[in-house]
């Protein structure tokens, strides 16, 4: 299966799904759709952009610092305007969750500790709670795309890089050290 076909399939499972069962825009008044003043965007997947070839005059994707696997670099995709909704990239598909490997061998979704200055769902203190068939959907598409060695070689990367990003936020906080704030929304 190439990985055209890899994300044409993950984007048809999670095409019907949502965090909420009704619009969570209303809640952060569409935070994550936002434009900024700054430039910033989210990670593609590995061989992701092939879904972008063509003409899509709202999106600019560039090369990330992140690199994974053997130095490759992860692209950014950075919408200069709101996206058409069908076009979504998977990392926005899946906010505010986000896949992990524990342990270097588990893979998990949970809560991208990166989500909470933007999304309320992403906060422990939220009392909405996010869709559990969203939660099980995500899943379900992230089991099948972590099959592909590179896309997993990614998904490793991007755990450490939230390692890190909690650590940080541990030491910058006086939280404790070692103490994981993120939780696992579903273990498989």
């Amino acid at each position: 299966m190439t990985k055209r076909d890899l994300y044409e399939k993950a984007y048809a499972m999670l095409d019907k799904t949502t965090p909420l069962l009704t619009d969570c825009g209303v809640l952060c008044n569409k935070a994550c759709c936002a434009e900024g003043d700054e430039e910033t965007g989210m990670y593609l997947f590995p061989g992701e952009e092939e879904m972008y070839s063509g003409d899509h005059p709202w999106l600019i994707i560039e090369e990330s610092s992140l690199t994974y696997g053997n130095g490759k670099p992860v692209l950014l995709a950075i919408c200069k305007e709101p996206c058409p909704r069908e076009s979504r990239p998977l990392s926005c598909r899946i906010f505010p969750l986000t896949p992990y490997i524990e342990n270097g061998r588990t893979l998990i979704v949970r809560t991208d500790p990166r989500a909470v200055p933007i999304c309320p769902l992403a906060r422990s203190s939220s009392t909405q709670k996010i869709d559990e068939n969203f939660v099980d959907t995500v899943a379900d598409a992230l089991r099948l795309l972590i099959k592909d060695n590179e896309i997993r070689s990614f998904i490793l990367k991007l755990s450490r890089l939230i390692d890190e990003h909690e650590e940080l936020i541990l030491r910058m906080t006086g939280t404790g050290k070692g103490k994981k704030r993120g939780r696992a929304v579903r273990r498989r």
